[in-house]
Order: structure tokens, then C-alpha cells, then sequence
């Protein structure tokens, strides 16, 4: 084993204990549900994770994700204010555990999950132990559900490689996953086949998918329209010709980080973590730009 791969190694290990650490440390007690409405029978349940999208009906409940198998009893109660029938349906908008960490307990429940195919090919190649998607699709798929359709498709490659929008066609509401969030930066996951171009792509795709009436929850955040997306894809096409001009001119990593290229943006949308922030945003783009 070279000295790289044996470094790049222990950095995984080490964040996977920090994030194990993490989750055992929170006070799941202290996290309140809220159930914010969107349209009609779509609304979203803020917790501790990802939005979890939320739809009702006489047919069954549908949900987006599910947050961490702590809370699987609060998501339910949440769930139980506004509907009684049975949670017939539950899609991961990609592979992360603040995602997927519930659906384990829905599963046993009887709730199907399901997911892209790569959502469930990189929890087994990240070694993740939350329960895969049951139902994996390659490109979209349709459910047909209280009386509304509900299209589920694949984003470009941009958060991870198995990002999903899921689009309300009657309600006029999609929920992007952690593609797009109102919190910070775009987090790029890199080691699960994310894609800082390929998460410009997936904006243009969900501003050709939205009109000015159409409701964007994001997997982090509050409610948006379509300008917001646009203005934040706006702002990272700047950056990203800030990043190729840096290149250009030979700057180092280091230098291209230095150089105040997110500076107007950042009281705004750096995280201040690494989750988020403008230097992890820098580091990623200059990575897939220097190739």
C-alpha cells in the first residue's frame, strides 16, 4: 500500500468515527418535528436531517426520505397530525444516512423504499449500514397516488450519483434532495460520485422542470421558486470562471482559495464547516477543473 492510499485511508476511518461520534452524541429527545404545508396535500417535516417530503391521500402516505433511525417514532407521530392511512411508499433522494437512516424501521413497517440504482450500488461500495432502497430504478418512474402523479427522475450526477428530483405534476412542487439547498454551498460528495459540473447541469434541469408558480423544497432549507435556483446557479457560474481563469494562470490550490473568489457570497453561503463552505466548494471545483 503506496503512502497516499494509506493516508487517504485513515482520513475515512477517522471521519467515520467523528461521524459516529456525531450521532451518538445528539439528543434525539430534544428534536421536534414541524410540518410545514407546500401545496394541497404536499407539505415537508422538518427534523434533524434532510426535509422529508410528505404526501397524504385517501390511497396511503407518501414520503422522501426518512433522517435517522432515532427519530423513525417522531416522523411517524409527525406523519399521524395530518393523515391515518397506511405509509405505503418511501424514495431516498440519494444515499446519505440523514436520508436513509429510517429505512430500516419503515421497512419493517411495511413501507416499500425505493431509490436509484445507484443509491443502492454505492451504499454497498461505501459500506454504509443503513438499509439499501428494496426498489431501484435506472432513469425515472411514475406512482400514480391520490390522485396525483408523482414523477421520480434522475438529476445528472451533482450531490452523489444517485441524486433524485421528485416532481408533484398536479401540485406543481419538486423536492430536489440535497442537489439543492438554501442553507449553504452545495456540498459535492466526490467520494460517492458527486459532481460539481454535473450539480450546474442538474440546476438547469430543475429550472427547465419549474415554472414561476412551481414550490422547490430543497433537502435543506426552506421553500424556494425558481428564481432562487437560478440566481444560485447564477452565482456558481461566476465562480466557476473565477476557478478556470485561477487555473489558467497557474495558482495553486492553496492560492485559489486565498484569493477571495467567494468573497461577496460568503456572509450569505459559507457554512463555516466543511459541509458547505466556501473552501470546500473551492477545493472540489478546482479538483474537477484541474483534470
Amino acid at each position: 500500500m503506496n503512502r497516499r492510499i494509506r493516508i487517504t485511508t485513515i482520513v475515512i476511518a477517522l471521519l467515520l468515527t467523528v461521524g459516529q461520534t456525531a450521532l451518538a452524541q445528539q439528543d434525539w429527545d430534544a428534536i421536534n418535528m414541524i410540518v410545514h404545508p407546500v401545496s394541497g396535500n404536499v407539505s415537508y417535516i422538518e427534523g434533524s436531517g434532510g426535509n422529508i417530503g410528505l404526501f397524504v391521500g385517501d390511497d396511503g402516505v407518501f414520503l422522501i426520505d426518512d433522517q435517522y433511525a432515532p427519530l423513525t417514532d417522531k416522523i411517524v407521530a409527525a406523519v399521524r397530525t395530518v393523515s391515518s392511512a397506511p405509509i405505503r411508499f418511501l424514495v431516498n433522494t440519494h444515499l446519505h444516512p440523514d436520508h436513509t437512516g429510517g429505512n430500516e424501521n419503515f421497512g419493517k413497517m411495511g413501507t416499500t423504499i425505493y431509490g436509484h440504482d445507484n443509491t443502492r450500488k454505492q451504499m454497498a461500495l461505501s459500506d454504509y449500514d443503513e438499509e439499501p432502497p428494496l426498489v431501484t430504478f435506472s432513469e425515472d418512474m411514475s406512482f400514480h397516488i391520490n390522485g396525483e402523479t408523482v414523477h421520480v427522475f434522475k438529476t445528472p450526477d451533482a450531490h452523489t450519483n444517485g441524486d433524485v428530483y421528485i416532481e408533484f405534476v398536479s401540485s406543481n412542487v419538486i423536492h430536489t434532495g440535497d442537489v439543492y439547498r438554501t442553507t449553504s454551498y452545495p456540498y459535492i460528495d466526490t467520494n460517492n460520485g458527486g459532481s460539481f459540473l454535473g450539480t450546474i447541469k442538474a440546476y438547469d434541469l430543475l429550472i427547465e422542470a419549474s415554472d414561476a408558480d412551481t414550490k422547490i423544497v430543497p433537502g435543506h432549507g426552506v421553500i424556494s421558486n425558481v428564481e432562487d435556483v437560478r440566481a444560485f446557479r447564477d452565482m456558481l457560474l461566476v465562480i466557476r470562471d473565477r476557478v478556470a481563469s485561477a487555473i489558467r494562470e497557474g495558482k495553486s490550490l492553496e492560492e485559489t482559495q486565498a484569493a477571495g473568489l467567494t468573497a461577496e457570497f460568503d456572509e450569505r453561503w459559507d457554512s463555516g464547516r466543511r459541509i458547505g463552505s466556501a473552501a470546500t466548494l473551492l477545493e472540489t471545483i478546482y479538483a474537477e477543473m484541474s483534470d
